[in-house]
């Protein structure tokens, strides 16, 4: 059976618009909407840059998460309970301890395993492998988290993506605001709970006391 979709989000109001109040995706096909197109939309949104902010996420287990992310320059800061990964055009530096260690830029450097995060890039990664699956169902809903307006889709089913099933909730401005799933072997709960408008530089900054160690090609 499709999946029901209880949403009006303006994320995806250019799909929706055509359906009048509540309606079941049985509804959304008839006017040429499909659940691929309910799920390329939100990861669309979640692909797009948005604005400079920094966000606090609980994890599973209770512990926090922050990530901090700078338009100029271009810069992203994850700070997690065992150490850092903070990109900019200077370098990458990877923090463990009271290590930290800066190797060449990198765009896509990864987060260690077991962070207990997620990054928008392998949430966009799953959600476009599930737009175009033939079997997955998905269900769409609002909700909001830490005062940020969000859309959420829950997909089961899903044959052609990491996780066959995973909820996410992306934020208006184009923000993970909750992912929760079975994500590179160990599941992951994470759940958007402080957000301010600006990036807190002391975020791209090695943590005082700490040793740098530069491994970048002169």
């Amino acid at each position: 059976m499709p999946a029901s979709v209880r949403s009006t989000s303006v994320v995806v109001i250019g799909l929706l618009g055509l359906l009048a109040g509540c309606g079941g995706l049985d509804q959304a096909n008839a006017a040429g909407v499909t659940q691929g197109d309910l799920v390329s939309e939100v990861a669309s949104q979640l692909a797009t840059p948005g604005p400079e902010h920094t966000a606090t996420y609980r994890l599973a287990g209770g512990d926090t998460a922050r990530v901090t992310r700078s338009l100029t320059p271009d810069r992203t800061a994850y700070a997690f309970p065992d150490g850092r990964l903070i990109r900019t055009p200077a370098a990458v530096t990877r923090c463990a301890g009271d290590v930290c260690t800066a190797s060449d830029p990198d765009p896509a450097a990864a987060l260690p395993a077991g962070t207990g995060l997620v990054t928008d890039a392998e949430v966009v990664a799953l959600l476009e492998a599930a737009a175009v699956d033939a079997y997955p169902e998905v269900t769409q809903t609002d909700t909001t988290l830490a005062g940020r307006h969000a859309t959420c889709l829950a997909l089961t089913g899903v044959q052609a993506a990491e996780a066959s099933s995973f909820d996410v909730c992306v934020t208006v401005g184009g923000m993970l605001a909750s992912f929760r799933g079975r994500f590179d072997g160990t599941e992951v709960d994470v759940v958007l709970t402080e957000y301010a408008d600006e990036a807190d530089e002391r975020d791209f900054q090695v943590p005082p006391g700490s040793e740098l160690v530069d491994r970048r090609d002169k």
